[in-house]
């Protein structure tokens, strides 16, 4: 069973991602936040507890409280090792690529994607990590 994380601040977006998942992985367990701050606490808590990290974490880079790319930057104070079994999906409704660039400089970052994750997309993600 593959586990999911969703940290975006839409609503809408979120529930539309989870009925993909559940269409693709219907086994897959699902975590959503629509705050970036309470998905950091997430996983803060899970890599201070020595918990499993999601096998698959979206997030949105523009969100009010915390863009991805702070909750990024929050993520890289752990060890790299925290991430070896986690694929992280920067997601975005811009496609700039000054964004794209800077995702894929963090190395816990597998890809960079334009919302919204349609059940071809999803497949194509897990068939690659697997």
């Amino acid at each position: 069973m593959s586990t999911y994380l969703l940290i975006d601040d839409d609503v809408i977006l979120n529930i539309l991602h989870q009925e993909v998942i559940r269409k693709v992985d219907p086994s897959g367990e699902i975590t959503v936040y629509n705050s970036s701050v309470k998905g950091l606490e997430y996983l803060n808590m899970k890599i201070e507890n020595n918990e499993a990290l999601p096998r698959y974490i979206f997030l949105d880079i523009r969100m009010p409280e915390m863009n991805g790319f702070e909750v990024l930057d929050e993520l890289m104070k752990h060890p790299l090792s925290q991430f070896e079994s986690t694929s992280i999906f920067m997601l975005t409704s811009s496609l700039d690529e000054r964004d794209k660039s800077k995702a894929v400089s963090y190395p816990i970052i597998t890809g960079f994607r334009g919302k919204t994750v349609t059940t071809a997309m999803l497949k194509e993600i897990i068939d690659a990590q697997n």
